[in-house]
């Protein structure tokens, strides 16, 4: 019985170090390479402003006004918040699977189906947020090319 208990939180020990490690490595890869759903990008040079969207890229030549600027800047916001969600759910999914392994192990039943409705909800609400945040970000991107 001992022998069984202590291979079960072994296992449940690797699946919490893989979840960890793959957190961290897709949080390096969305902060340095922008390689995250999405994967927008802006980077101003001298009077040019590169738009990335993953590999495709787009150079968008721009005068000096306040209007021209302000609509970077209201571009720059809303990747910053694209990246944001997708920050929170990521920590939310690891969040929430680290928890349910351990309210099973615990054999607490009723808070690991509690924890999977609240994730469930959340995970849509966030999904809905991101996809009308890259409908925003969309929407920005043709109105700077106009």
């Amino acid at each position: 019985m001992e022998m069984k208990i202590l291979n079960g939180n072994k296992r449940e020990l690797w699946v919490v170090i893989i979840t960890l490690l793959a957190l961290l490595s897709i949080f390096s890869l969305t902060h340095f390479f922008s390689i995250y759903p999405g994967g927008y990008s802006i980077e101003k040079q001298s009077g040019e402003v590169l738009i990335g969207k993953g590999a495709d890229n787009k150079r968008v030549a721009l005068n000096n006004n306040v209007l021209n600027e302000l609509k970077i800047a209201s571009f720059e916001s809303k990747i910053a918040h694209l990246k944001t969600l997708w920050y929170v759910g990521l920590l939310f999914t690891a969040t929430c699977l680290i928890g349910t392994i351990t309210f099973k192990r615990l054999m607490l039943k009723k808070a690991a189906i509690i924890t999977v409705s609240i994730y469930v909800v959340l995970a849509i609400l966030i999904i809905f947020s991101y996809a009308n945040t890259i409908s925003s970000i969309e929407n920005s991107i043709n109105n700077l090319i106009k």
